[in-house]
């Protein structure tokens, strides 16, 4: 193979490798390659950060596994924001998804330092974990919201936690991804997480029941460095719960 080099489009070539969520350099020789030269040249990493930062987004993490590039702030065209989710989406479904992302990373990561250590593998977990961690986390919102103790909650999330308190825990006959059960919206954001390269699918089933999921490192690292660090505090206190 020709050895790449220390030229702007080689940069931009990782930065654009690397905000492709189901690219992996296990197969993709480039990426490993390019991989290889920002390990090897300061140079080089400097300049891929400079196009990064060009574009409004930021390197988190880097290793063998790929490079962790994310929005630099909210306003970057690359951020997610929550009218962004499913357009056919009411605002407190919305916002009840924004809840189900949390929850479920708070089953994969119960406690601050399984984020902190590389070597900490979560073990696959269930829609019922996600589920009922879910329907916790909201009850604690719902206190939270009574006691006038809401500090550093995003205040358009509370007709989420409202939502989920009142839907039930699934719809029989239901579409799998309906906003109208529990369930539903957790299938809901395992899908979107999916597709976003945060978690993997371990076995398929036509009983959702029994799939399981894992995250992968790109949800370690968003969670470590971005995550709402009191809401999701409260999904793994209430994770704790649902699982003592």
């Amino acid at each position: 193979m020709t050895a790449l080099g220390l030229t702007p489009r080689n940069a931009s070539r990782l930065v654009y490798k690397a905000i492709q969520s189901g690219l992996s350099p296990v197969n993709d020789s480039q990426y490993r390659e390019l991989l290889d030269l920002y390990r090897a040249e300061p140079s080089f990493s400097t300049m891929v950060a400079d196009i990064a930062e060009g574009l409004e987004l930021t390197v988190l993490d880097f290793s063998e596994r790929g490079l962790v590039i994310v929005p630099s702030s909210r306003d970057s065209k690359f951020a997610m924001r929550i009218g962004d989710l499913r357009a056919n989406l009411k605002p407190e479904q919305k916002a009840g998804l924004v809840l189900a992302h949390v929850a479920i990373a708070a089953v994969f990561y119960p406690t601050t330092s399984g984020l902190e250590d590389d070597r900490f593998i979560a073990p696959p977990s269930s829609l019922a974990q996600f589920r009922d961690t879910l329907l916790m986390l909201a009850r604690r919102l719902k206190d939270a919201e009574l006691e006038g103790d809401q500090k550093d909650i995003p205040e358009e999330l509370s007709h989420g936690w409202q939502l989920i308190c009142a839907l039930p825990l699934m719809l029989p006959g239901a579409q799998r991804a309906s906003p109208a059960s529990i369930t539903g919206l957790i299938n809901i954001a395992l899908t979107h997480m999916e597709t976003g390269g945060l978690v993997r699918i371990d076995r398929e089933s036509a009983d959702e029941s029994m799939a399981t999921y894992t995250p992968t490192h790109r949800l370690q690292v968003q969670l470590r460095d971005l995550t709402l660090r009191r809401l999701f505090e409260i999904a793994q206190d209430g994770n704790s719960g649902v699982r003592g």
